[in-house]
């Protein structure tokens, strides 16, 4: 019963994140631009979906622990079958936006609740799970835009978005048919945190300090992924790199992620958490700077490289942690929290990468992330000696 849950929900997520990802890379700047839309206005469109994961993620993250799972997730599928049929009859940048804003309510539900599904049904192995499910979505992704990209060469951005929606709605049988997913809870938890069934009050869940630090650190991990996909393109135009090598680079480094990241959590099952989030924060530090001293596209290969597997390192361990500092209940409501954070993180990245290189230079842009970085790591690492000192134990922590 739960191996059928779990083989049927990373199949969903696939098949989920392959959908939205065809729908919106290479595609959605590429049909925004045959609609006669501006630079500035791609923009704002490309930013209406993460602007609606803000919201959505911990609205919907909370929904699920009130009312069930797989109520949320076959809403989710709801979406993912809908939005890409939208596209179809979109003329201008209202509409266009309208429709990103729709499509962007299917992952803000799906992500969370899907996540939570999984911490519901595995205790001592949460973070091999949750890494082999955050593998098949990240497979999608990885697949997504060369479909789209030949679709759209070979077809027309209708044919794309038709496409997109037949499997969204091969995503809405997937998580229509799925049987009913049940908690389990183990003895360690039970003993850990009392009555691990009773909720806390959602007040007392999105204002935990522990999980607001996971949530920044997530914050911090996609603000440089982000910066990073905006602008190491025109770092590598410096090296006269052709466009499909760049393209390379940033598939290398969603491979690299996809296949370690289960991997990582399986480590962080055996070794705990915490300290693979420290050591994997440091790591990442240590390495951003490296970019800025890579003068070939082979250096900047092996950085990034390097980087992915320290994003690995780190990310595997902060959603069974989230899930693993509030009651069994609340689930749903920490993992939106983290993902509400992580969304604000990924939107100020490019933000913030922007005014600093347009002030300064590259070796600042990657600078500033390792900084950022560390004083992120530091304030988490206080926090944790200050809690391991509080309870006089290092088991609590991690």
């Amino acid at each position: 019963m739960r191996k059928s849950v779990f083989s049927l929900l990373c199949s969903a997520g696939f098949f989920a994140i392959a959908s939205s990802t065809m729908s919106k890379s290479p595609t959605l700047p590429l049909f925004a631009e045959s609609l006669g839309l501006h630079s500035s206005e791609i923009g704002l469109v490309a930013a209406a979906s993460t602007i609606t994961g803000i919201i959505v993620n911990l609205v919907t993250g909370t929904f699920s622990d009130l009312y069930g799972r797989k109520k949320l997730l076959v809403a989710s599928g709801v979406f993912f079958a809908t939005a890409p049929f939208m596209y179809l009859f979109v003329n201008d940048s209202l509409g266009l936006t309208f429709v990103r804003v729709y499509h962007g309510i299917a992952t803000a539900t799906f992500m969370p609740v899907s996540l939570a599904t999984v911490a519901d049904m595995y205790v001592e192995d949460r973070g091999e799970k949750i890494g082999l499910f955050s593998s098949a979505t990240l497979l999608g992704r990885l697949l997504a835009p060369t479909a789209a990209g030949l679709l759209i060469a070979f077809k027309g951005f209708s044919e794309a978005y038709f496409i997109c929606g037949i499997i969204g709605v091969f995503t809405l049988i997937l998580l229509t048919i799925m049987p009913q997913p049940k908690r389990k809870v183990s003895n360690k938890e039970t003993t850990l945190k009392g009555k691990r069934e009773k909720k806390l009050n959602f007040r007392d869940v999105i204002l935990n300090t522990q999980l607001l630090l996971l949530g920044l650190i997530n914050a911090t991990i996609y603000f440089s992924m982000q910066g990073l996909e905006t602008f190491l393109p025109l770092y590598l135009e410096k090296f006269s790199v052709e466009t499909w090598k760049i393209g390379v680079l940033f598939t290398v480094q969603l491979l690299v992620i996809t296949v370690s990241k289960p991997y990582m959590g399986k480590l962080s099952d055996e070794l705990g958490r915490t300290k693979l989030i420290i050591a994997g924060m440091i790591l990442m530090s240590m390495v951003l700077p490296f970019f800025s001293i890579s003068t070939n596209y082979y250096s900047v290969l092996i950085v990034i490289s390097i980087f992915a597997l320290t994003v690995s390192l780190t990310t595997a361990s902060l959603t069974p942690l989230a899930s693993e500092i509030v009651p069994t209940g609340s689930y749903g409501t920490a993992i939106g929290v983290l993902e509400t954070i992580k969304d604000f993180g990924q939107a100020l990245g490019p933000i913030a990468t922007g005014v600093i290189l347009a002030t300064s230079s590259f070796t600042k842009v990657f600078l500033a992330m390792a900084v950022l970085t560390i004083l992120i790591t530091l304030l988490f690492t206080l926090y944790t000696y200050k809690k391991l000192r509080a309870n006089n134990s290092f088991y609590l922590v991690i």
